[in-house]
């Protein structure tokens, strides 16, 4: 059995520590956590393709049913010996919605043979260091292209874009990880999933971003070209915040 730690740090150290083999998840919760057991159920396939033992999620369910958390953002990571559960406030005031983010396309470029694209792993050094290299230069975030040249995400969310009246988004085997809410909008909304290219999001209508945090924001700019529709931003958040409250865990 793993490990639990929570509000404490008493982490054994194993291949997690020493070469980055774990994964997490980053979940909404708010009374509750929103849509866990789709969390979970990544969890469980991102460990599997990774080679990690199977999650005791039984305990992990109870373990969490004993918290008292609310309106935060929820980390599980999981390594060979621990499952380390995390809390952080959630950044995305009103004022970021009504703004609109800012991308700039980074210069590192996604390997779509690379398992680690399809998974949270806590190999997450580069994400992090685009990020922070695209706020340095006045942008919010990145957008990588894979080696072929085409979309697949941002550092933390996925993307779609709107034209014609029609949705589209990168399909997954360009290399990025298939989030929760993009799953969501796919089920609920008709969205075409394909190879996207900078092009395609030049002549964009509307480009939005998503993830379990923010849950569905506009983009305003994209290497100075400028984004003014948030159409379908707005109705998106408006049934994310549906889906939310029906609390699928």
């Amino acid at each position: 059995m793993r490990n639990i730690i929570y509000g404490e740090y008493k982490i054994l150290i194993d291949e997690g520590l020493f070469f980055g083999r774990g994964v997490f998840e980053t979940i909404l919760w708010k009374d509750r956590p929103i849509f866990l057991n789709e969390h979970l159920e990544r969890l469980k396939k991102s460990m599997e393709k990774i080679g990690l033992l199977p999650l005791e999620e039984k305990n992990l369910k109870e373990y969490l049913d004993k918290l008292y958390i609310k309106n935060k953002g929820v980390k599980i990571t999981v390594t060979p010996l621990n499952i380390i559960i995390t809390e952080r406030e959630i950044n995305y005031k009103e004022e970021d919605y009504n703004r609109g983010m800012k991308l700039t396309i980074s210069q590192v470029r996604r390997n779509s043979t690379s398992r680690l694209c399809y998974i949270k792993s806590n190999c997450y050094i580069e994400n992090l260091i685009e990020k922070e290299n695209a706020k340095k230069i006045g942008y919010d975030d990145v957008i990588f292209l894979n080696e072929n040249g085409y979309v697949t995400e941002t550092s933390s969310a996925n993307i779609f874009f709107v034209k014609n009246k029609c949705m589209f988004t990168p399909k997954t085997e360009d290399g990025l990880l298939a989030g929760i809410i993009r799953d969501e909008i796919i089920k609920n909304c008709k969205v075409e999933q394909k190879s996207i290219t900078i092009e395609d999001l030049k002549e964009a209508e509307e480009i939005i971003v998503t993830n379990s945090l923010m849950g569905v924001m506009h983009i305003s700019e994209i290497d100075n070209i400028k984004y003014s529709n948030n159409r379908v931003s707005h109705m998106l958040n408006e049934k994310f915040k549906l889906w939310e409250n029906s609390y699928r865990f």
